[in-house]
């Protein structure tokens, strides 16, 4: 059974952060405001701009030093994850509050809402959508919401086409008998596709999507592969991904303040294996291993700083994770000093720890090169993962050597196999 919400609202503020960040400081309102990435060195570059900042010729992606000989009077804020983290939790609980369905996108300005059956709530879909709107402006200053954009299609894919093609403060409404003569109109751009099959569209002259359902299969298929059909499938409608509930593990998180602020990245090293070690003996975190891993600090004289990682093996060892997270914080170090450090495991992986089928039979010790205990009997783990395995493959699949004449000169009568279990 497919559960989840065919009917998807999407919730978008282009560059939430930076109208955060012109909402918190009011006098900044004339300025042309940028918002830098948290990379160090002349390599940093920017996220997102303001109208003005744009209309100087920053863009996105453009090293901080080309942006400023642009627009000399530019303001570069710093991030803030905490603070952007906060604003978005008080979001998803207005809306959660709203339908029961909500989904958070990767893109902190862009939140799903399912809206199927909500009409016998809230009534016909226009004053739904008015009603939304007025509880995130209750939520959050006048600033913030005012690019805020909605758009309603069948599925996530066509309600962010829809947003996203909405005008100031806009909303768009496909219905469901419209989808497919809205997407033919939008941009190759749009498809949830890679960048690089999107650039060979736009070469082939493939600009529009009504262009690209006008291509076959089988040619598509041919040139892009699976993509190809993907991208079809999206252009002409066919493909409708519900939205879903959020699904949110348990998690563990531990902190630890610094009496003064801390600049050195060995001291912040140190700290981190000590609040690995704490995070560990959590009862949550014994025996499994850590998949996603969201180290945050404090800084001093304000604002925040943040990553998040998900490990590629889980583990559960603290040696393991401490390397992980200290090549990460090699790549993008705080850029202040830190007032206090905190670690928080989101999200587990399968169990670290494995029977050891070779490990010494309790009370008796090991005999020496042999697979055999001193009393003679198997090793008890051993002996059941054979068992195990001849249930399993209906035949013996492990074996012992036994030295039967080490002293003939004929190989076979030298050692012999038995079959354990």
């Amino acid at each position: 059974m497919d559960f989840g919400s065919r009917l998807a609202l999407c919730v978008w503020w282009p560059g939430f952060e930076l109208q955060l960040e012109r909402a918190r400081a009011p006098a900044l309102g004339g300025s042309p405001l940028a918002l830098a990435d948290a990379t160090a060195g002349a390599r940093r570059r920017v996220e997102q701009v303001c109208p003005l900042a744009h209309a100087a010729g920053v863009r996105s992606g453009m090293l901080v030093s080309q942006a400023v000989a642009l627009c000399p009077s530019i303001v570069l804020l710093e991030q803030d994850p905490d603070f952007y983290d906060v604003a978005r939790e008080r979001c998803f609980a207005t809306l959660l509050a709203w339908s029961p369905i909500v989904e958070l996108s990767p893109e902190r300005g862009r939140v799903f809402v399912g809206m199927d059956g909500l009409e016998r709530l809230y009534g016909p879909i226009d004053r739904q959508l008015a009603g939304v709107r007025q509880r995130l402006m209750r939520l959050f200053p006048q600033g913030t919401v005012e690019d805020l954009r909605l758009g309603l299609a069948p599925g996530k894919f066509a309600a962010w086409v829809a947003a996203s093609a909405a005008e100031r403060s806009g909303q768009i409404l496909v219905a469901p008998n419209r989808l497919a003569e809205f997407l033919a109109r939008q941009p190759v751009a749009v498809l949830p596709v890679s960048p690089r099959m999107i650039q060979r569209l736009e070469r082939l002259g493939v600009d529009r999507l009504e262009r690209l359902i006008a291509i076959p299969e089988q040619a598509l298929v041919a040139q892009f592969g699976a993509d190809g059909r993907s991208a079809l499938e999206w252009a002409s409608g066919r493909r409708i991904d519900r939205v879903r509930p959020e699904e949110r593990e348990r998690s563990v998180s531990v902190s630890l303040e610094f009496p003064a602020p801390v600049g050195q990245l060995e001291l912040l090293h140190g700290a981190l294996d000590r609040l690995l070690r704490r995070a560990l003996k959590r009862p949550a975190c014994r025996g499994g291993s850590v998949r996603g891993i969201r180290l945050r600090a404090r800084l001093e004289d304000g604002g925040s700083w943040s990553i998040r990682a998900i490990v590629r093996e889980p583990t559960g060892r603290a040696d393991r994770l401490g390397v992980f997270l200290r090549s990460r914080i090699a790549l993008s170090p705080p850029q202040r000093a830190v007032e206090e450090l905190r670690l928080e495991f989101f999200q587990f992986g399968p169990p670290s720890t494995q029977i050891d089928l070779f490990g010494p039979k309790r009370n008796a010790p090991r005999a020496t090169g042999s697979l055999e205990t001193a009393d003679g009997d198997l090793i008890p783990a051993l002996e059941e993962a054979s068992r195990l395995l001849r249930l399993r493959l209906e035949e013996c699949a492990l074996y012992r050597v036994l030295e039967m004449q080490p002293n003939s000169r004929i190989p076979e009568r030298r050692h012999a196999l038995l079959g354990i279990g």
